[in-house]
């Protein structure tokens, strides 16, 4: 994909008053910060919008499709739109108390493009993640199943990601790959022990049954990248969780497993206890449901952590520090290299709860 010059603020402007929103007739549009995070297919914006006579107010913009690639790469047909089918489909008001999306998202077509605009909620965003917070977005995770259980055929809508525990399967070659070139790399052979890169092989090679156990488990509706980059408790406890480009249907403990596996990559303070924010987790999904799926829960976050968690840390995670990704900026260096080496270690931890036999020594 090409890589596009960002939209200016007449053009965000020109946008919107190709069409009638909640930002009102007429809005000026008075700045424009880019907050792209250049994972993403998507040019993300935020504006400053003032219609005539009132006070200025903040917007995330979202141009679907505008992005670059990235090793991420990416095999989702439906990654650059499903968040415009979310957003159309209701799913958003159906999500219980407890649970939130932005308000106001309004989505519509502009040269060819499809947008998504609505309120800015950066502030809640931008907290800071502490182990009691991140129990608090543990309970509030399981809601997801509310929908399913409201509009029983909701689970059945083509567009939704079916598989995402298997969105990077494909970079499971490159990530035995890498796995075999840290011995010759001297600033690299250190992360795992040769041990340790035996059980990674493992677990990597694993992918295909872990897909078979992941099926069938029950289903719930799933965010698909539920990080804590994608995710905020407003003053009242309520989960805001933005970015639905991989909304889903998936197992359940999918979502905290995602959550748990990027929590100090993504700026949480503090160690989880994984067991006890799983229970957390498990039991707020059991009432809901009505019956036990707390061991059903603890499987499908195992395979969050050897799947989706594993794929990408030992593919593109890896490459990058391959190529020399911010050899240059010694703290982002040791901040990766510790999410790639805590990741992995993470997923053999929870190897044998997903069924994975590690050889034995």
């Amino acid at each position: 994909m090409t890589e596009r010059v960002l939209p200016d603020a007449d053009t965000i402007e020109a946008a919107l008053a190709s069409h009638d929103g909640p930002w009102g007739a007429g809005a000026r549009v008075l700045s424009v910060v880019d907050q792209s995070t250049g994972l993403g297919q998507a040019a993300v914006l935020r504006a400053s919008i003032a219609a005539p006579n009132t006070c200025p107010s903040l917007w995330a913009v979202k141009i679907l499709g505008w992005g670059r690639h990235t090793l991420l790469d990416s095999r989702d047909s439906l990654l650059d739109r499903r968040e415009a089918h979310f957003y159309g489909s209701g799913i958003s008001d159906l999500l219980p108390n407890g649970l939130t999306t932005p308000p106001a998202a309004t989505v519509f077509s502009h040269h060819g493009f499809t947008w998504v605009v609505m309120r800015d909620i950066g502030a809640v965003l931008q907290q800071s993640w502490t182990p009691d917070t991140a129990t608090i977005a543990a309970s509030r995770a399981a809601l997801l199943y509310i929908p399913g259980v409201l509009r029983p055929g909701l689970l059945d809508a083509p567009w939704l990601e079916l598989e995402g525990y298997a969105a990077y399967t494909h970079h499971i070659q490159t990530g035995h790959e890498n796995l075999e070139a840290l011995a010759d790399d001297p600033l690299l052979r250190a992360l795992f022990t040769p041990d340790q890169v035996r059980d990674l092989h493992t677990c990597l090679d694993a992918a295909e049954g872990l897909g078979a156990r992941a099926a069938e488990l029950p289903k719930t509706l799933v965010h698909g990248d539920l990080t804590p980059r994608n995710a905020g408790l407003d003053p009242r406890g309520t989960l805001a969780l933005i970015d639905w480009e991989h909304v889903g249907v998936g197992p359940v403990g999918f979502d905290l497993g995602t959550f748990v596996s990027l929590y100090r990559g993504f700026g949480g303070s503090g160690e989880l206890d994984e067991p006890a924010i799983l229970e957390t987790y498990g039991r707020a999904l059991s009432d809901l449901a009505g019956t036990d799926l707390r061991h059903a829960a603890a499987l499908g976050f195992a395979i969050a952590h050897l799947t989706w968690g594993l794929h990408l840390r030992l593919g593109p995670g890896l490459t990058l520090l391959r190529q020399g990704f911010q050899h240059d900026n010694p703290a982002k260096l040791a901040a990766h290299v510790d999410d790639i080496r805590s990741g992995g270690l993470r997923a053999l931890s929870w190897a044998a709860a997903a069924g994975v036999v590690t050889p034995v020594r």
